[in-house]
This record gives structure tokens, C-alpha cells and sequence, in this order.
């Protein structure tokens, strides 16, 4: 899988170095650019077409509400985390069409289900019986009676099994099951 190439825009340098340190944990995460201006922000964005870019709401000149409406209306494939120390922006932004909306401090935890929702939705291409087993094992069911269900080998539903856990980056079924149901999977 590439690396989600990504872009880091909030004018608080603290909070910038804290969410670079964050993402250098995610093996599929490549920092490309961070500024504490949102116009040179916004110009680099639109210059190297990241995959995502981490936007600070409330800035000065430039917010990141009108950055994410800047990067929207462009034919560009850059998806807009907003991120802020305030809820209220939340509508706001689900109107401009942000990936997502992060509250300040942002958890560890809260970044892994964002990435991998990412993922899932724009990098991870699970296919049609890949999201059959995770239904299945949802469901509680063993590789062995999975295969039965489908009508394929349990050494086939283990190697989709092993796929799928790669894919999302979850280390074992109760995490990929939690992650799932987080997510909309299933």
C-alpha cells in the first residue's frame, strides 16, 4: 500500500510537533508538509496534491473551513481532516465535506480510528468477499465454518484473513471486529 502522503496546517507549533510525533507511529503515514501558515498551507496543498491534510480551524486570514472549501471546489482528490479546540465547528464542516472533524488534544487512539477510516474508504481495497468474512467473523464464526458458509477451503478463508488484518493494519480479529463496527464495515 502507498503511504497517505500528508499535510499538516495549524498555527500553533507545539500542537504541530505533538500531531507529527502522533503520525510518525502509523508506518503508512508520510508527514510532506507542515505550516503554520495557512496560505503557504493552502498553496502547498494545491501544488503537491497530498492524500490528507490536517487543518487547524480558527487561524488568522485563512480559515480552515475556507481552506477546506478552497480545496473543494479544485479537482483534486485531497481529503480535509478539521481539526479544533471547539465542537461547534462540527456542522460547518460537515458541510463543506470533510473527511473528518478532530477535537484538540487529539488522542492516539482517536488518530488510529481517523487513519484507518481513511484507509478503508480510500486506500484499502477490500473487496467483495474480503467483507463477507469480516460479516462472518462479526458473527462469530471460525474460519472452518466460514469456508463451509462460502463454499471455499478454511486455508482460503485463513489467507483472507491475514489479507484483510494487513490491510486495515489490525493486529488480531477483535481489533479488526471493533475497527469494523467503528468504521461501518459491517
Amino acid at each position: 500500500m502507498d503511504k497517505i502522503k500528508t499535510v499538516l496546517i495549524d498555527t500553533d507549533e507545539s500542537f504541530l510537533r505533538r500531531l507529527n510525533s502522533l503520525l510518525a507511529n502509523f508506518k503508512e503515514v508520510e508527514v510532506i508538509g507542515a505550516f503554520e501558515n495557512a496560505n503557504e498551507g493552502l498553496d502547498f496543498i494545491l501544488k503537491n496534491e497530498p492524500d490528507l491534510a490536517f487543518v487547524q480551524i480558527e487561524m488568522p486570514n485563512l480559515s480552515g473551513l475556507e481552506i477546506a472549501e478552497e480545496i473543494s471546489k479544485r479537482e483534486t482528490n485531497v481529503k480535509i481532516i478539521l481539526v479544533s479546540e471547539h465542537s461547534h465547528y462540527a456542522v460547518k464542516a460537515l458541510k463543506v465535506m470533510v473527511f473528518d472533524y478532530l477535537l484538540k488534544p487529539i488522542s492516539i487512539d482517536e488518530l488510529k480510528t481517523s487513519l484507518q477510516r481513511f484507509n478503508i474508504k480510500y486506500k484499502i481495497n477490500l473487496n467483495n468477499r474480503e467483507l463477507q468474512i469480516i460479516r462472518e467473523m462479526s458473527n462469530g464464526l471460525s474460519s472452518q465454518n466460514i469456508g463451509e458458509k462460502l463454499c471455499i477451503s478454511r486455508h482460503t478463508v485463513d489467507t483472507y484473513r491475514r489479507s484483510i488484518l494487513e490491510k486495515t493494519a489490525c493486529q488480531n480479529t477483535a481489533q479488526l471486529i471493533k475497527f469494523s463496527l467503528k468504521s461501518g464495515l459491517i
